[in-house]
């Protein structure tokens, strides 16, 4: 282990779990909703802010999103879960593998804004919930990404320093708080071969 970093953090959606940007174009085409209004409908709603740090329950904010959902787009819709399927498409591959190299030399975690179903309904139910040694759901530990203590909560569980982790993640603004928390950080946008790069420039080695 080279570059001083001891512990990789990865993200789920959009890092882990695949995120179809070209089917979620299409998703918003066929329900009339607005151009970037799908996911600004699920997760830039006050209930989501709620329900990802455990103080709301996941139906309430699934009932809100739907409210959302119908004024975006000027129609009746199907329900959100059924809307969200079609746009996370199983497992980033390429993601996985590299979690499952980087065991051994690094310690690998998972930092989350998501729901309490996060490690039965989704790490399990995916296979990947043993990729990871810990994990940080934002409903369980009460403080979301991009607030600096759920980044420094994590590398506590590890007992390593900030500076000694990397967090993986889709959003900028995620991995700017992992940055402000003293972590090295990496944006992914699905481009696997930039992210090995970031990542080998950082010093992590594989």
């Amino acid at each position: 282990m080279s570059g001083g970093i001891k512990a990789v953090f990865f993200d789920f959606g959009g890092v882990i779990s695949r995120l179809d940007r070209e089917g979620l174009r299409q998703t918003e085409s066929r329900y009339g909703i607005p151009q970037n209004g799908l996911l600004a409908a699920l997760y830039g709603i006050p209930e989501w802010r709620e329900v990802e740090i455990g103080r709301l329950p996941e139906e309430e904010w699934i009932a809100a999103a739907n409210r959302k959902l119908r004024e975006v787009s000027g129609r009746e819709l199907p329900d959100m879960r059924e809307i969200s399927a079609e746009i996370w498409r199983g497992l980033d591959e390429d993601v996985v593998q590299l979690a499952k190299v980087l065991r051994g030399p690094y310690q690998v975690g998972l930092i989350s804004n998501s729901t309490k179903r996060l490690e039965k309904e989704l790490l399990e139910q995916n296979g990947v919930h043993s990729l990871f040694e810990v994990i940080v759901n934002s409903a369980r530990v009460g403080i979301a990404k991009p607030d600096t203590r759920i980044y420094l909560h994590a590398a506590e569980q590890f007992g390593v320093a900030a500076a000694a982790c990397v967090h993986i993640d889709d959003l900028a603004e995620n991995v700017e708080g992992a940055r402000k928390a003293g972590f090295q950080a990496v944006h992914y946008r699905g481009d696997f071969p930039e992210l090995e790069s970031a990542l080998r420039s950082l010093g992590v080695q594989w």
